[in-house]
């Protein structure tokens, strides 16, 4: 399109050059030769008028009509004689008595009145365009006439005819050359302008390695040297943009808490990873689309609304049910504009305190438990001091009565607190213990004769099957030692008399696995879920009663297995028993 606009316009400049050109050429050509051919009849009719009038003078009229003709020098010319009546006196031509009265001819009668007259016109007797030149002339006797001279344009008429031929010949030729040049200059300035606007459609695209071909010094080259340079510096800095971005993507997806930039339509404008992680969405684009739709929490909508609203640093804590039970704590701050005139929005920074507040709430019933645990056999120790201070010691035997439950309750609180203690070790992960290669079947063959004797007396039955290539693990030998004392301790302690508890150590895909199993009351299932946690009791009514402990045994199984890497299952049913079955790395 513009290579044809450009063709057209220099095509009619040139084109109007030469007609124009031609015009003036031809109309210049014209009027020289229609100067020559006046000049020259001017000229001989002054040297005819002389002649004649030298000739009229001496010998009067007489034969002029002859003499005329033998004064013509030329073809072209024809002489006329007329009286000042308008009668044909003489004529190279024709014959005067033959000839029509010439008084009307404007020439003529320009002439009668004293002037000398050029004339131009079409005559009807020879067919032609004729110039005529009519010239007074007194002779001595007084009298006047009129010299006219005449000649034929068709000379002229065929030179300019012939110069007509020329000139369109040399007009078609120009139009011809007119249109290779405007062809070939419009393709010379329309192709870097071509190039030139494809490549602005490539940048626009977001391709800026793209270069023009820079050829002279015209301003076409320079536009182009400018477009390469534009291209270069585009291309420098939306690199740098985008590494920038790229790096606060990957800056704001490392962070550990959920970020979420919105506008102040509460529009989407940036997530980050954990922040999808954290709500659960699938969805990878999210920008543009409501808050609301993404957080589902009409409490959380209308605090976001207030933050806008305020534009100042707020915090909330909110319960989220969809998809599962969370405590978010939300963190708001305006986003200023760079003037700092106005906000565009907020960034809210989530933070999943639902972790910490079930260790709270843990901490708070570990707290209950420990006051409780401690309180009852304090309370107790401290009642029959009490009563033995009151003269109960002075019988023998219910001192002794009293002091034996004394030293019983005295060592349920040594050993509350030295579960206390090791639990806390282990939860803080502060003691350093010496990594050690132990054998197993040694360390379980130790845990066994420790209970030989409580389990004589429920007569239960303690048996072990432990592969002879078992081999040994590297760790705190004594913290895998207490983890199955723990663990059979419990085993008996749940096992009915005449029973047995059976311990196994195995090699299962690759993996050392070491079992305990008894055959006692078993535990609920609604209970599985929770019985490592500390202090909690299947039925709390009965168990420590009858049963006795801590309540901490198998908070330290876990945290112990936990420290070796290892993973702890357990598989029971209520009056058929319980295995623990543990899986080192």
């Amino acid at each position: 399109m513009m290579q044809k606009k450009i063709f057209l316009n220099l095509y009619y400049v040139l084109l109007i050059g030469i007609v124009i050109s031609g015009l003036l050429s031809y109309t210049t050509i014209e009027s020289t030769y229609n100067k020559g051919v006046e000049d020259k009849l001017i000229s001989n009719a002054y040297l005819t008028a002389e002649i004649i009038t030298q000739r009229i003078n001496e010998h009067g009229y007489d034969n002029i009509n002859d003499y005329i003709k033998k004064i013509k020098t030329s073809d072209e010319i024809r002489i006329t004689l007329i009286d000042t009546d308008g009668t044909v006196l003489a004529d190279t031509y024709e014959d005067p008595s033959k000839m029509e009265n010439h008084r009307e001819r404007s020439e003529v009668k320009k002439a009668i009145n004293g002037i000398s007259a050029l004339e131009k016109r079409y005559s009807a007797t020879i067919k032609a365009s004729y110039l005529y030149y009519a010239l007074p002339v007194k002779v001595n006797m007084g009298n006047s006439y009129i010299v006219r001279l005449s000649m034929p344009l068709r000379d002229i008429e065929a030179i300019k005819k012939r110069y007509l031929a020329n000139l369109l010949v040399a007009f078609g030729f120009g139009l011809a050359i007119a249109l290779i040049i405007g062809y070939n200059t419009s393709k010379r300035i329309t192709r870097p302008l071509s190039q030139i606007t494809q490549m602005s459609e490539e940048i626009s695209k977001g391709k800026f390695d793209l270069k023009l071909a820079v050829e002279g010094k015209d301003e076409i080259a320079k536009l182009a040297g400018s477009i390469n340079n534009m291209s270069e510096q585009l291309q420098y800095y939306i690199n740098g943009l985008n590494r920038r971005n790229e790096e606060m993507e990957a800056i704001l997806s490392s962070v550990i808490n959920g970020i979420i930039a919105i506008d102040n339509h509460q529009k989407i404008l940036f997530i980050n990873k954990y922040a999808k992680k954290l709500l659960d969405i699938e969805e990878e684009d999210l920008k543009g689309q409501h808050i609301i739709y993404v957080l589902r929490n009409h409490q959380i909508n209308q605090y976001l609304k207030n933050s806008i609203e305020n534009k100042k640093f707020e915090e909330i804590e909110v319960i989220l049910n969809y998809p599962q039970e969370k405590n978010i704590k939300l963190y708001t701050n305006p986003i200023m504009e760079h003037e700092g005139t106005g906000t565009i929005g907020i960034i809210i920074t989530l933070q999943d305190v639902t972790q910490i507040r079930k260790l709270e709430r843990i901490k708070s019933e570990f707290v209950a438990n420990v006051s409780h645990e401690l309180k009852t056999p304090l309370t107790s120790i401290k009642g029959f001091i009490e009563t033995l201070k009151e003269g109960a010691v002075k019988d023998e035997n219910t001192a002794l009565k009293f002091l034996n439950i004394i030293d019983y309750e005295a060592e349920r609180l040594t050993n509350l607190i030295t579960d206390i203690l090791v639990l806390s070790e282990l939860e803080n992960k502060k003691e350093r213990t010496a990594q050690e290669k132990f054998s197993i079947e040694t360390s379980i063959g130790e845990a066994i004769m420790i209970f030989k004797s409580q389990a004589e007396k429920k007569n239960i039955k303690i048996e072990k099957n432990i592969e002879e290539d078992i081999g040994f693990l590297f760790g705190s030998r004594d913290k895998f030692k207490q983890m199955i004392i723990n663990l059979i301790d419990n085993a008996i302690k749940y096992s009915g008399e005449n029973s047995k508890v059976m311990i196994e150590a195995l090699v299962e895909d690759d993996r050392k696995v070491i079992s305990i199993k008894d055959f006692g009351i078993g535990i609920p299932e609604e209970s599985i879920p929770r019985i490592f946690e500390r202090f909690y009791r299947v039925d709390k009514a009965r168990s420590k009663a009858i049963y006795g402990g801590t309540g901490l045994g198998l908070s330290i199984v876990k945290h112990i297995a936990i420290s070796f890497g290892a993973e702890i299952a357990v598989e029971s049913q209520p009056g058929k028993g319980t295995k623990f079955k543990i899986k080192f790395p």
